[in-house]
């Protein structure tokens, strides 16, 4: 095989993957013109440090695990921070002739020229190998840091006019120049850096208080003066072509920015408050390169499920949820898995999100009379075989989603309801007919988002026996599953695939009483998480595969939670029970699931 690059021989070598594994990495490689680093990530078969270690054996570059170092402020103070955001590149260690530097590409000789040139004359550059996700800790925490910073030193150079209360004393111009626009800047240019969803800029009685949502929890970062408000939003609504002028209504509207290689659409909601204007600004990354169905937690029968409802030809798919549990996120990873050139797919979204190569997508304008139920009446007539329809919002939508499948197309949509189940009395009250229902609904998916556990602080604990008997409890009507069991078989597969490497699940042990002792996990804090003890987010899900037994359930009106039970004697793991094994596995905590799962 011709094909076979040295890191796949490398790897093979070290027995991380076999000659199985290296075929598809080629055949889907060729197929999607992605690198093979993507590939081997995507496919689930070595993780980013594994293949960062590969390359540094093979080109005899040292790895630097930039999270064991300590990365102290002085050394990154000498080189400017969006040069290190750049060039992707981290100093750890300065000696009075050297510095080390970890770069996520080493071999970029542009750069490492260019950051030659930040130090003085005679210093020696030593460049180590390390991974996206290192860099992107530090240069996550150096850029907060320089946010505050700029922002104290933006507010020493706010002139008296710029803080008056009233808006029409601001020109364009003063609110694109140096201090107002500094601060704004840095505001985004940290959220796109800590991955937020959203950045709350709220007015209170004595102060500015701006709020950022990483992983789903809000985190106050920055206090402003009280004074500065009208300044802050009339910037913002400049960006976003809204009226400077108007405060006593609401507005919509939004605005791209670009920051290093990273395209995000900002939604911006100004809403009067009774202190001044609350600016809320949604980040939509538009790239779809990171995106996976691997990815997103599902896993199992709940894959399998899924992944077969999406390869039928005619039907209907939802995927159920609250606000911001990811419902956006699994049908992006969806059509992006069936997405193909032999098929014509078409969406219909509101706003479109995320951006899908070689799918027709359709930005949803009810003010002009585009809505999910006109334009899916009219993307019908466009000849597609796949049809995604953001939101099922009102009985027309639903009915011409169910026409739409019944006539030969498969259809991906959403409803907002907290259960798999309880889509099917929701679209019942939507007036859907009950035989059509079950004639055309294939799969319902209901998921939630809870944070993951920080990979560089997580510890074990001994689980408390009153959690223990609540474990027992949730998995009690499995009469197939038995906990200790199960827990000793994912230890040893872990253990087999980690190939001599620690890793941080414990498998369950006997106490001194003799009964056995179960481990949790939670994250301490460090500087890689903020001490949050949390980095980033993993779904948890159930899905309700539609079979003979529960169609006939829906043409009888069956209630939710009865065809919630038939769901689980057919397999169905639960929301819960996937949260609580993804907790025993050391991916998330108990008190994560518990708080997103509450119905």
């Amino acid at each position: 095989m011709a094909a076979i690059t040295s890191l796949l021989r490398h790897l093979q070598s070290r027995g991380l993957i076999d000659d199985n594994d290296v075929s598809k990495v080629v055949l889907e490689k060729s197929r999607t013109q992605k690198s093979e680093e993507v590939v081997l990530q995507e496919l689930g078969l070595v993780t980013e440090v594994d293949i960062a270690k590969s390359k540094a054996e093979i080109f005899g570059i040292p790895f630097v695990d930039l999270g064991e170092v300590g990365v102290t402020e002085s050394i990154l103070a000498e080189v400017n921070v969006d040069s290190l955001s750049k060039y992707r590149a981290v100093p750890f260690e300065r000696g009075k002739d050297f510095v080390k530097i970890a770069m996520q590409d080493p071999f970029d000789i542009q750069a490492t020229q260019a950051l030659q040139r930040k130090y003085p004359p005679g210093t020696r550059i030593q460049v180590y190998i390390t991974t996206r996700d290192g860099i992107n800790s530090v240069l996550e925490r150096r850029i907060g840091d320089v946010m505050s910073s700029e922002v104290s030193d933006a507010l020493e150079d706010v002139p008296v006019t710029e803080i008056s209360e009233d808006p029409n004393l601001f020109s364009s111009s003063d609110l694109s120049s140096a201090p107002v626009a500094r601060i704004v800047n840095s505001m985004l240019q940290y959220a796109v850096t800590a991955k937020a969803s959203d950045i709350h800029i709220e007015p209170l009685e004595k102060r500015v208080r701006v709020r950022f949502r990483i992983n789903g929890i809000m985190a106050e970062r920055l206090s402003l003066p009280r004074d500065l408000a009208p300044a802050i939003v009339s910037r913002i609504k400049i960006l976003s072509n809204l009226k400077i002028d108007e405060r006593r209504l609401p507005q919509d509207g939004r605005f791209p920015i670009k920051i290093e290689d990273t395209k995000i659409d900002l939604r911006v909601s100004v809403m009067p408050t009774i202190y001044g204007e609350k600016v809320v600004m949604r980040l939509l990354e538009s790239e779809s390169d990171d995106i996976t169905l691997e990815t997103t937690g599902l896993r199992g029968n709940a894959y399998k499920t899924f992944v077969d409802a999406l390869s039928v030809t005619n039907g209907i798919s939802l995927v159920t949820g609250p606000t911001g549990s990811g419902k956006t996120r699994t049908l992006a990873s969806s059509l992006i898995k069936i997405n193909d050139p032999k098929v014509n797919i078409i969406s219909l979204e509101d706003p479109v999100e995320i951006r899908v190569p070689g799918v027709t997508q359709i930005q949803i304008n009810p003010d002009i009379g585009l809505t999910f139920a006109n334009g899916l009446r009219s993307v019908l007539r466009q000849d597609p075989d796949i049809v995604m329809v953001g939101e099922i919002r009102d009985e027309e939508t639903a009915a011409l989603a169910v026409q739409a499948s019944l006539t030969g197309h498969l259809v991906l949509s959403t409803l907002h309801t907290n259960s798999a189940a309880s889509a099917i009395p929701r679209l019942l009250d939507m007036g859907v007919e009950s035989y059509l229902l079950a004639s055309t609904l294939r799969c319902i998916v209901a998921q939630r988002l809870p944070r993951s556990i920080c990979k560089d602080c997580i510890e074990a604990y001994p689980a408390p026996q009153e959690v223990v008997k609540n474990i027992k409890e949730v998995f009690a009507g499995r009469s197939e599953f038995d906990l200790v069991p199960y827990l000793q078989r994912v230890y040893e597969s872990k253990k087999a695939s980690s190939n001599g490497d620690s890793i941080t699940m414990r498998p369950p042990e006997v106490g001194a009483d003799g009964q056995p002792v179960i481990y949790l996990y939670r994250g301490t804090g460090c500087d890689k998480c903020g001490g949050m003890g949390y980095s980033g987010r993993i779904g948890i899900f159930e899905v309700l595969d539609v079979s003979e037994k529960i169609s006939r359930m829906i043409m009888e009106n069956a209630s939710a939670d009865e065809i919630k039970n038939i769901a689980v004697e057919e397999g169905m793991l639960t929301m819960l029970q996937d949260g609580y094994l993804k907790a025993l596995e050391g991916i998330t905590t108990i008190e994560e699931v518990l708080r997103v799962s509450k119905e």
